[in-house]
This record gives structure tokens, C-alpha cells and sequence, in this order.
């Protein structure tokens, strides 16, 4: 009989196959469309006090007021979109504006984008929220995570990037951490767990 894995790795669902899940699966929403609290994953949800990447002293309420806010439209990127919850904005960007530089999308993604949605969940999501996933993981259930994009790819420019990608791998990520953890302070502890 093999090892155990100590977790369940979580799963991103792109949109259009979220009724396809595995049957003993827990799928969660995570859209701004979600029941409450997972509707709170959502970059557009207004947490407040979310740091804003390459302008130091600066904050935003959502994430999504950061991406959009520092979109480069018409030479001018928009501050005001810090301010509430998160909204679209028109117009056609030449990039993000990330300190004194101009990001194309995927490095925008990854200095910006991934900053922010990690630094929210470190700091601003519920705790216990985050806790009950990492647990289930742990117990054994398989969590597939959905927003309302089908794009699991940070280098697929072609759709918007799907938080609950960036959500699934911080997750895995969280878990990963504490198996390693675990097995340094008890060897053991990945052995063969009887039936």
C-alpha cells in the first residue's frame, strides 16, 4: 500500500464546466455573484486597505480598483477606481503602470495582480474561511473553485486571468507549506495511515 498524500490539492474549474465536476466534489463559487462569505473572494469586493504594487503609501478598497485603476487609458491611469468596490473600466490599455514602468498583461498579472489578490487573502479575507478550506484538504475532500471566467492561465492574454486560479494555487500553495511542516516535526506522520 503507497503513502497517503497529506492533502487534497485544490482545483480551479474553468466557468463553462462548473457543472462538471467529480459527483463527491465541494464546488465553490467565488464570484462576486456567491452567497456569502465566498461572494468576499471576489477582487471587487471592498475590503479596504489593500496596498496598491509600485505605489508605496497608496491603498485601494478592492483589488479590481487596482487593476482597473492602473490601467494606462488615454495616457492617464485612474486613481478614483481605488475608492469602493471594484468596477470596469472602459477603454483600451497600453498596459498598467507599475511605479515608473509600463507592464504589458502578463507581467502586469504577476508584479500587480497576484500581489494584490495574495496580500488580500493573507490579510483582509476571513481567517476561518481560508482555515475551512485548508482543512477540508486535509480531511480528505476534493474542492474544485470557480469564478465566472474560463481562464486558468496567467499567460493566456486573451481572457481575463480567473481569480479563483490565483485563489487555488495560494491554497495548494498554504498546504503544501504545512505538510512540510508537519512531516520536519513528525516524521511519521506521512506513513501509511490504516484504513
Amino acid at each position: 500500500m503507497g503513502k497517503r498524500p497529506p492533502f487534497v490539492p485544490c482545483v480551479f474549474l474553468p466557468y463553462r464546466l462548473r457543472d462538471q465536476a467529480p459527483k463527491n466534489a465541494t464546488v465553490y463559487d467565488v464570484s462576486s455573484y456567491a452567497d456569502h462569505p465566498y461572494c468576499t473572494l471576489s477582487p471587487f469586493w471592498p475590503h479596504g486597505g489593500i496596498p496598491v504594487p509600485g505605489m508605496p503609501g497608496t491603498t485601494s478598497d478592492s483589488v479590481e480598483g487596482i487593476w482597473q485603476g492602473l490601467k494606462l487609458i488615454d495616457g492617464k491611469i485612474a486613481p478614483r477606481f481605488f475608492a469602493g468596490q471594484g468596477h470596469k473600466r472602459g477603454g483600451i490599455p497600453r498596459g498598467h503602470q507599475f511605479g515608473d514602468k509600463l507592464l504589458k498583461i502578463v507581467d502586469a498579472r504577476e508584479k500587480i495582480y497576484r500581489v494584490a489578490y495574495e496580500w488580500m487573502l493573507d490579510h483582509r479575507a476571513m481567517p476561518e474561511l481560508i482555515a475551512q478550506f485548508i482543512q477540508r484538504a486535509f480531511d480528505g475532500v476534493p474542492q474544485y473553485f470557480h469564478d465566472v471566467s474560463n481562464n486558468g492561465r496567467i499567460g493566456d492574454p486573451d481572457e481575463g486571468w480567473a481569480h479563483a486560479a490565483v485563489l487555488v494555487a495560494f491554497l495548494n500553495r498554504r498546504c503544501q507549506q504545512l505538510a512540510d511542516a508537519l512531516s520536519q516535526t513528525n516524521p511519521d506522520a506521512s506513513a501509511d495511515a490504516p484504513d
